[in-house]
């Protein structure tokens, strides 16, 4: 298996796991609401982190 398709499942299984984390979050009270909105956050800032690391490798490389 190449790293490309390596790399694409694993954004997919993040991507997947930041929207099921911010629906639950939203719909859930108290401390369950704080942890699932803190994965769902560090979910969408890993994903923007790689979004800009590939397009500057990019920048780099063109």
């Amino acid at each position: 298996m190449s790293d490309r398709i390596r790399m694409s499942i694993f954004l997919s299984v993040i991507a997947v796991v930041t929207v099921l984390a911010l629906l639950q979050g939203l719909a859930a009270e108290g401390t369950q609401r704080v942890l699932l909105l803190t994965l769902a956050a560090l979910g969408v800032a890993s994903l923007l982190m790689w979004t800009i690391g590939v397009r500057s490798k990019d920048r780099r490389n063109g």
